[in-house]
């Protein structure tokens, strides 16, 4: 006989009165079996164990709670004074940095509005009133200019013809 296999048979065999031996809710003939196993069994004894460990954690989550005691609450309080005596620190140090960020957005949007403002009302400007006197002596120069470096005319007619056009253009 293999005796890897029987201890697996018997693994199987004792692995679902291991919670019920835990509870001492077998017979004490069975009790003995299962003692005899666990003492040669590594795997079955750590189940055991495990099985002990999960059993108390489940038993100790409804078990009432003692009072913290006056101390606990003490403690508490002091953690929340610290707590909001370092927010009140970090307020004061941004505040002075957000009022002067707020200063300059509002700043920079009042700049913003006065030049769609301005550029509104020169672009709806009538063209007389854009044009001051400097902007039409340059107009005038630009006007002789081009017509200075045109090619001489060849005869009379096209002399007359190149005065009677600057005429009609400057009217």
């Amino acid at each position: 006989m293999n005796p890897g296999k029987k201890t697996g048979r018997d693994c199987k065999k004792f692995e679902p009165l291991l919670d019920d031996y835990l509870r001492g809710r077998v017979p004490p003939s069975v009790a003995e079996s299962v003692d005899s196993h666990v003492e040669s069994c590594a795997n079955c004894r750590e189940a055991l164990s495990d099985l002990h460990i999960s059993t108390r954690l489940v038993n100790g989550a409804f078990e009432p709670v003692p009072d913290p005691g006056p101390g606990f609450a003490r403690l508490v309080m002091a953690r929340i004074n610290t707590a909001e005596e370092w927010i009140q620190e970090q307020i004061s140090f941004w505040r002075p940095i957000e009022a002067l960020s707020l200063r300059i957005v509002f700043s920079a949007a009042l700049v913003l509005i006065f030049l769609f403002a301005y550029s509104l009302q020169v672009r709806n400007a009538p063209v007389a009133l854009q044009s001051e006197p400097s902007a039409i002596f340059s107009q005038q120069t630009e006007t002789f200019q081009t017509a200075s470096f045109s090619p001489s005319p060849s005869n009379n007619d096209d002399v007359l013809v190149a005065i009677a056009e600057r005429h009609h253009e400057q009217h």
